[in-house]
């Protein structure tokens, strides 16, 4: 087992120190004038519970949908072979470079059109249109690194490419699919453009746009943004600590064969 020297102690030490220290002062800020009772007012007054309810429905949605139809790209795009291939593949990620901002327009008119202004669906597909193609990259990565001698011994028994998929890719490809379902729930949790534009009624706004809701015209109440800000971060600061371990092999996965 290797043991860190001081030099790396010392400097684990820094870096944690400084990534502590904005969260110190958060937690410092949000207990201003009223101390704890800035979060029983977020709590009263933000309708937290019901914001909470939808962000969960919102990025529950979101990561089953990329992490299924990613799956199922990734496997096409790295074991199936169809004209044209390369060239689409290519295409989709195109989307790493389209920012959020660049989707508004379209997808304004999309929801006018088709009448899902202030429903979960307005922003569910422009997440997962968002989010796909770096789930894409990294699943069909990870199905690029799986011997091709598991496909070849699974093709003598007979296994069709759903079979193949299912019960010898699939399997093998668990830690990256689960660090793309985290990435995507702390994408779709932390987002707030699409959120604040699309919906408008606060029976179906996400956690992320809860602070907004105590900056008035001419007040803005500094305590309660931080308290909300804190109480929208306690979810994903729990999830990290769930699958840390997952999200640490989803790190390492595709790096060899």
């Amino acid at each position: 087992m290797r043991i860190l020297g001081r030099p790396s102690l010392v400097l684990a030490a820094t870096l944690a120190i400084v990534w502590a220290l904005p969260l110190a002062s958060l937690v410092k800020n949000s207990l201003d004038r009223d101390g704890l009772g800035n979060y029983a007012a977020v709590i009263a007054e933000g309708g937290v519970i019901t914001s909470l309810v939808n962000s969960a429905i919102i990025t529950v949605i979101t990561v089953a949908a990329v992490v299924v139809i990613t799956s199922l790209a990734g496997f096409a795009f790295s074991r199936l072979r169809f004209p044209l291939r390369t060239t689409v593949y290519a295409a989709l990620l195109t989307g790493l470079m389209l920012p959020a901002g660049a989707i508004l327009v379209p997808f304004s008119q999309l929801n006018r059109a088709l009448g899902w202004g202030n429903t979960y669906a307005a922003v569910v597909f422009p997440y997962i249109a968002l989010f796909f193609p770096l789930g894409l990259l990294l699943l069909k990565n990870a199905f690029d690194n799986i011997p091709d001698e598991l496909f070849e011994a699974a093709a003598l028994d007979g296994a069709g490419v759903w079979r193949m998929f299912r019960s010898v890719a699939l399997p093998l490809i668990v830690p990256a699919a689960s660090l793309v379902a985290l990435w995507t729930f702390l994408s779709t949790w932390n987002e707030f453009l699409l959120a604040l534009l699309f919906l408008n009624d606060p029976a179906v706004q996400p956690v992320s746009v809860i602070p907004l809701r105590f900056q008035q015209q001419y007040f803005i109440d500094v305590p309660k943004i931080f308290a909300a800000l804190l109480l929208s971060q306690l979810p994903v600061v729990l999830l990290y600590i769930v699958t840390q371990r997952r999200f640490n092999l989803g790190l390492l996965a595709g790096t060899g064969k």
